[in-house]
């Protein structure tokens, strides 16, 4: 099945790893990123490399008018993966409005944003899949801070119910929630929160102490319930967390 599949932060981390595990030949990956198109270039050749076809897209999606600009250019999508998260590990007794109002900005409102242009169109054509990156901390509470926990969960609930608006229409939504995944972002937030001066000890180490499989995942582990997900074989499956965290959470 030719699918073309668009994929938001797909730089590096999961993003990239979903990208390089759907690619095939008949598949065009749409990757976007914000201002790195070197790194968004070298994940495209990965995926050409594959047999996919691969174009990236730069869009800032904390600015309402290019997450639209980024869905017109994209076209008519088949697969949608919010994957593109701001990491907001502040507390609550330092959290500001602009720091709240910026994490929803990106985890939030664009992929409602991409959904309400591009899902509707996937629901005119008859078929379509939305896959939203959540996160194990709407269970647990943390580690991250309340504004990233906060609008992960705001994202489940946007998951369920584009799932009822969408279903008529042959359009599956579902969310993907991962594990402690070591990715470079999360390198990133440990040495902010030391320069911060929070500490910056590793936040996963706990979390993988609590998995019923005790190591760290890698996005690969990822791959085969996206593929799942996007493909027709999912057509009975829609308003679902999938936990793919080796049974941190269990739903």
């Amino acid at each position: 099945m030719n699918q073309r599949i668009l994929v938001t932060g797909a730089r590096r981390g999961i993003g990239a790893a979903l990208a390089a595990g759907l690619a095939r030949p008949g598949v065009t990956l749409l990757l976007h990123h914000f201002d790195a198109a070197e790194q968004a270039d070298s994940v495209a050749r990965q995926c050409r490399d594959l047999g996919a076809q691969a174009e990236t897209l730069d869009a800032d999606l904390a600015d309402p008018a290019a997450v639209a600009g980024l869905a017109e250019r994209a076209g008519d999508v088949d697969v949608l993966i919010n994957n593109a998260a701001r990491a907001s590990n502040v507390p609550i007794e330092a959290m500001t409005v602009g720091e709240w109002q910026a994490t929803f900005a990106v985890n939030i409102t664009a992929p409602m944003l991409l959904a309400q242009q591009l899902g509707t169109a996937m629901a005119e054509r008859g078929w379509g899949r939305i896959i939203n990156v959540v996160s194990p901390t709407v269970v647990l509470g943390g580690p991250s801070g309340p504004a990233y926990v906060a609008s992960k969960a705001a994202l489940i609930g946007l998951t369920r119910s584009l799932a009822r608006a969408l279903g008529p229409g042959g359009v599956t939504v579902n969310a993907l929630s991962p594990g402690a995944i070591r990715t470079e972002g999360e390198d990133e937030l440990e040495e902010s929160d030391r320069a911060a001066g929070r500490g910056g000890n590793d936040h996963q180490a706990p979390v993988v102490a609590r998995q019923a499989i005790p190591r760290t995942l890698v996005p690969e582990d990822l791959v085969a319930t996206v593929r799942l997900l996007a493909s027709d074989g999912s057509a009975a499956l829609t308003g679902q967390v999938l936990e793919v965290g080796a049974g941190l959470v269990f739903r």
